[in-house]
């Protein structure tokens, strides 16, 4: 039968818009790698020699030179520093740093410093000496301070390397040449110099605002002196009394592959960190700005009800009682949010301010779902039955989701809809199945699953996009889990396809601390996208497996293992956390970026519900 005449028109209409837009897509594209390359190669034109080489012993000599110099020092003495044959050889000619950070202090407070700079009539010295003479500076400036107590104060010596003068001094210029982290700046007017060593870049935020600040003593305002920049060979002490040294990278101290040992470690103080950051009232300290001990204003109840859920796992794994009465306090926080619908009790949503989110829904209905797997009293059977209530009723005949709900007349309800909400809802529906078997739950999760893979992103047939969706990930495989198909399996293939592509890679260029981090333009990679693309690919590693398809499955697992390594490496722990005042309220959370050192609640929850999978992992392997 041939179809009539209108119909091949708007067919044409149809392919001729998508074809425009995919060719705008591909000249924006190329826009992108051509500036990319562009600022690759202004990078390459840039690189920095770095400080001098060391082996671990000649850091740990130096290490105590600038320590027992210290401990003394600062009663008006002097220790000459013995000789050691592990770097009697090493000199430098470079300027030379000895700081002291006092942590665990009432307040945040910058560290002392010390320095050794080369003159013209000492233009070389042993490394012994310079960095005994830059701790002797270090501790003139503590003896005449007010706070002299050096019982946990971290000692950290940079050695710098060459300086490189800095072609313009325009904001935008340094944003594109500096490597936050790595790279340092020296600002020099006649005989005056100042320097913002490297790691400040981490410490202090990674934004040129901080360095500007700390280099105006010399620069009277930008512009005004001439600036350079420079790299160290960087390394600090542990706290504690044995006093060993890391060699410092970007600030942090990097972990080695993960493996069962540091996973285990790392979820049992992101365990700790949230039970910590839960009040009396179950709200938590939703962003801890861990540079000032403070928590930032704000709050979100989608992020909330996500974290509790996974503090409800880390519980389950961990058994600690703190985990357990911090999670049924943030567990009350949300029952108390929760309204039935006018004129209908049997169904129930959280209300946030004036709006009434789907997402909120389907996330709290997770966190009740993980309590009865972990508590099993039965407690909110009742309250989880009107909530998946609700989220039916939020569905339309096609599968579609709305993702907001006008719950009283004359309330605004967004016009856009949420990425994420759909796949939040369909999660909690086929969990809530898993342990209450309803054919309604079953039924409507298809349904969504059939709308979302085979409608949402689709244009005259054309399928024109896959969202990094690790909610709708972990759905559709646990849904393949309950009632098989193919469909649900290759779309998760091809999110889990859009996580491998846009992974950074050591063996593609990528330093060392951003390996396995997911590509973010020009900026840093970023923890959370990292422990969500992980949670989502944690379980299709189980799908694939469950499948039978083992070459899939190790192929996932790798790059799974490759994004934990970059999140643990994001995680505050003793050795890494030298320049926090309270480097103890800290440990265990997760910060935003290897530049950004906030750490968010759900930077928490999606980094350990990812790593638990990974943890299956390396025990299956046997590592």
């Amino acid at each position: 039968m041939t179809r009539p005449p209108t119909d091949r028109a708007e067919d044409h209409l149809a392919g001729r818009w998508v074809g425009d837009w995919v060719q705008r897509l591909v000249r924006l594209f190329s826009l992108i790698v051509l500036v990319g390359a562009l600022g690759f190669g202004f990078k390459a034109c840039h690189q920095l020699p770095p400080g001098p080489r060391l082996t671990a012993a000649q850091m740990q000599q130096l290490a105590r030179v600038a320590r027992s110099v210290i401990d003394v020092g600062v009663s008006g003495q002097r220790t000459e520093p013995a000789s050691s044959p592990a770097v009697d050889s090493v000199t430098v000619s470079d300027p030379v740093f000895v700081s002291v950070y006092r942590p665990d202090s009432r307040r945040p407070r910058p560290p002392v410093v010390g320095r050794w700079e080369p003159t013209e009539n000492t233009p070389t010295l042993p490394a012994t000496r310079a960095v005994f003479l830059a701790a002797s500076e270090a501790a003139d400036l503590l003896a005449h301070s007010r706070h002299r107590d050096l019982g946990r104060s971290i000692v950290k010596v940079d050695l710098a390397g060459p300086v490189q003068s800095v072609w313009l001094q325009s904001d935008w210029y340094l944003r594109l040449v500096l490597d936050p982290g790595r790279d340092g700046l020296r600002a020099e007017r006649g005989e005056q110099k100042s320097w913002f060593l490297p790691s400040w870049g981490v410490e202090r935020g990674g934004t040129l605002r901080g360095a500007h600040e700390s280099l105006e003593e010399v620069a009277d305002g930008r512009g005004s002196a001439k600036l350079s920049r420079f790299r160290t060979t960087s390394f600090v002490e542990a706290p504690g009394n044995n006093r060993v040294v890391h060699h410092l990278y970007r600030g942090n101290v990097l972990l080695g592959p993960p493996s069962v040992a540091n996973v285990h470690a790392a979820l049992v103080e992101a365990g700790r960190y949230l039970a910590r950051m839960v009040d009396r009232d179950g709200r938590y300290c939703y962003e801890y700005r861990p540079e000032g001990d403070r928590c930032a204003p704000g709050y979100n109840l989608l992020r909330h009800a996500g974290t509790t859920y996974s503090l409800f796992q880390l519980h389950r794994y961990a058994r600690e009682p703190a985990m357990l009465g911090a999670a049924e306090r943030a567990t009350e926080w949300l029952r108390r949010r929760v309204r039935a619908v006018h004129g209908d009790a049997s169904r129930a949503f959280l209300l946030e301010g004036d709006k009434a989110k789907l997402g909120a829904v389907g996330l709290t209905l997770i966190a009740l779902v993980e309590r009865e797997k972990d508590v099993g009293d039965g407690r909110d059977r009742q309250l989880m039955t009107r909530l998946a209530s609700f989220v039916i009723s939020q569905q339309r005949e096609d599968g579609y989701f709305q993702s907001y709900f006008a719950w009283k007349p004359g309330i605004a309800v967004p016009e856009r809809d949420s990425i994420y909400y759909p796949g939040e809802a369909l999660l909690g529906l086929v969990r809530l199945h898993g342990i209450d078997p309803q054919p309604r739950y079953l039924h409507a999760a298809r349904l969504a699953a059939e709308f979302l893979v085979k409608r949402r992103w689709r244009w005259a047939g054309v399928e024109v996009y896959v969202p990094p969706d690790a909610w709708l990930a972990q759905a559709l495989s646990e849904l393949d889990a309950v009632a098989p198909a193919d469909w649900l399996r290759d779309y998760a293939y091809e999110i889990f396809g859009i996580t491998e592509m846009s992974m950074l890679r050591a063996d593609e260029g990528a330093p060392l601390d951003l390996a396995g981090g997911p590509a973010s333009g020009f900026g840093f990679p970023r923890v959370t996208p990292a422990g969500s693309r992980t949670e989502g690919t944690g379980e299709i590693w189980r799908m694939a497996r469950r499948r039978g398809e083992r070459e899939r499955a190790g192929r996932v697992r790798d790059i799974a293992v490759q994004s934990a390594r970059f999140q643990l490496n994001q995680q505050y722990r003793p050795e890494n956390s030298y320049f926090l005042p309270n480097p103890r309220r800290a440990r265990g959370g997760f910060r935003g970026s290897p530049v950004h050192g906030e750490v968010r609640i759900d930077y928490v929850q999606h980094n350990v519900s990812g790593l638990l999978i990974v943890l299956e992992m390396l025990e299956e392997a046997g590592g």
